[in-house]
């Protein structure tokens, strides 16, 4: 991957940026729309990696907490907390495919299932992941952990997700939010230095 350095974001401090950005670079991942294994990939290398994030995390037990930690035109990978029954809302990621794994605690995956009224579940413990498509709905639920923690990739970027609410018809679609908006809902960030 040749990217010019304008179009690589992180939120994360400059050194760890490029620390980052090396690691990942260092995937030749190609240009366009990332596959589930591209992206499984990715996720499982950065997740083995923890010495590249931990000092990063914020335990909000008020709301979610996430950081962006890499962007490129073709993806993005996020790292995300959860705490006290946090939610993520039923929801799907607007076009994108993903991917995330656990990297401590546990969390309860719900999603909409092939029927597209009821729903399956899944548990996730550290160093379990799981993958999905562009029109996958689900919840996702902390279980464990202080606070439980993940890393999400994502192809391509999330440009927002939209938002359901479940009835006995199936998934009805409620709100759409962007990327911008939902952003800009967080409040604490990490206190790291480069």
């Amino acid at each position: 991957m040749a990217l010019k350095f304008e179009e690589r974001i992180s939120e994360a401090p400059h050194g760890r940026a490029r620390q980052l950005g090396e690691l990942i670079e260092g995937l030749v991942l190609l240009d366009g729309r990332l596959s589930i294994d591209e992206l499984e990939r990715l996720v499982l290398t950065v997740a083995a990696r923890p010495d590249l994030f931990e000092d990063l995390i914020v335990a909000d037990e008020q709301s979610r907490w996430w950081l962006l930690l890499y962007r490129t035109p073709s993806f993005e990978v996020k790292l995300l907390t959860w705490g006290n029954d946090q939610s993520s809302d039923w929801h799907d990621h607007g076009g994108s495919s993903g991917v995330f794994a656990v990297t401590a605690g546990s969390l309860l995956e719900r999603h909409r299932a092939a029927d597209a009224v009821s729903v399956d579940s899944a548990r996730f413990g550290v160093g379990d992941h799981a993958s999905f498509g562009t029109d996958y709905v689900h919840d996702v639920v902390f279980e464990s952990g202080s606070p439980a923690v993940s890393i999400h990739a994502y192809s391509p970027p999330l440009s927002g997700l939209t938002y359901y609410d479940r009835s006995p018809y199936g998934f009805v679609a409620r709100e759409f939010i962007p990327e911008e908006r939902r952003s800009s809902f967080r409040t604490s960030q990490p206190n790291v230095g480069d």
